[in-house]
């Protein structure tokens, strides 16, 4: 291993999230606009346009930086990974706007997937979510953008719509009850937090004037930095209508036209041929049980006593008992070869069930 002094940062990851109307599109727009002009004057505006809002910001984007703003409209995720590397390869600054879309998409897209999967088999599509088994794979998927917009070697802005966060509370007398504990961007959990600066948009009454007039009522789009890596701007918020000038500290930190950071995938810890470790056998198992759930739902869809019955003996004639909890804990008596060999002898059992 060749220990490095560490560098700071050469490229921009900067996210600004908001309710509606909060300015978050505008103000991303025009920052990025203001970034490239000084910074990256041979470099140009592309923006993954969702809503779409990339017509209200294009002339603006033209007037301080000379080009035309490029963009696509689309809210898939595969479109998201095809702009992300066409940035890539053509050195432009990306702009997201929101990335809570593709997101959402990618959640119905897989979903979809799994009704067809059922609908191919004569199951009850009507009843198929999303469960605990399917979040793993569908955050691996993102994970694929995740990390090209962490990694990737150009100054890359997302915009989020603001959502919640929810938490248990207990209070003195031990109730427990859900409450509000803060907000966050609307998107994949973990990546919310992958920006270096990330900015939260308010809408602020500034102004209140009063007298034979009608009430009036001024807002003002002001930014508030609940994260900031370099810690410059952490707590700061702006003055209305944010430009390049507020967010300069950060800037000043960076060290733009670096070669920036590479990812190492470093060394594995279990080497090829010594096998999967618990915790990925855990995950074996619980996958194999809920394979073995669906295909019993497949055949056996309802909950009446006659399906309940049906239900019972293809699992006793497949693995010797009807308990669940048995199977789900019994790691000894029911490891994964044994669920295998169990689901073998359960798919010839159901197929007789179909025919009979």
């Amino acid at each position: 291993m060749n220990l490095q002094p560490a560098v700071a940062p050469s490229f921009l990851k900067v996210g600004f999230f908001g309710d509606t109307g909060s300015g978050k599109s505008w103000t991303a727009a025009q920052f990025l606009s203001q970034f490239i002009k000084e910074y990256c004057p041979e470099s140009q505006l592309a923006m993954f346009d969702t809503e779409p809002s990339a017509g209200y910001v294009a002339p603006m984007v033209k007037a301080i930086t000379g080009k035309e703003l490029l963009s696509v409209s689309s809210r898939s995720f595969a479109d998201l990974m095809d702009f992300t590397k066409e940035c890539i390869d053509k050195k432009y600054v990306a702009l997201v706007d929101s990335v809570t879309h593709p997101w959402r998409t990618l959640c119905s897209d897989f979903l979809e997937a799994k009704k067809s999967r059922v609908r191919a088999a004569n199951g009850r599509v009507e009843t198929v979510i999303l469960s605990l088994k399917d979040w793993g794979p569908i955050k691996e998927i993102w994970n694929q953008f995740s990390e090209l917009f962490v990694f990737s070697p150009i100054h890359f802005c997302i915009a989020g719509r603001e959502g919640d966060v929810w938490e248990q509370v207990t209070d003195e007398e031990g109730n427990t009850k859900s409450e509000k504990t803060g907000v966050k961007m609307k998107t994949e959990t973990e990546f919310g937090y992958e920006p270096s600066l990330l900015i939260r948009m308010q809408i602020t009454h500034i102004e209140k004037a009063q007298g034979k007039e009608p009430e009036k009522i001024r807002t003002g789009h002001f930014a508030y930095v609940p994260k900031d890596r370099f810690n410059v701007l952490t707590g700061y918020t702006s003055p209305n209508n944010p430009d390049i000038e507020f967010f300069r500290p950060h800037l000043d930190c960076l060290n733009i036209g670096g070669k920036g950071i590479m990812k190492s995938e470093g060394k594995k810890i279990f080497e090829a041929g010594s096998g999967p470790n618990w915790e990925t056998i855990k995950a074996q198992r619980a996958g194999m049980l809920e394979n073995i759930k669906d295909d019993l739902t497949l055949v056996y869809p309802g909950r009446t006593n006659e399906e309940n019955k049906a239900k019972v003996q293809a699992l006793r004639h497949a693995f010797g008992t009807s308990s669940w909890t048995e199977l789900e804990t019994d790691e000894r008596k029911f490891p994964l070869d044994v669920l295998v060999d169990g689901r073998d002898k359960l798919t010839e059992f159901l197929k007789g069930a179909k025919s009979s």
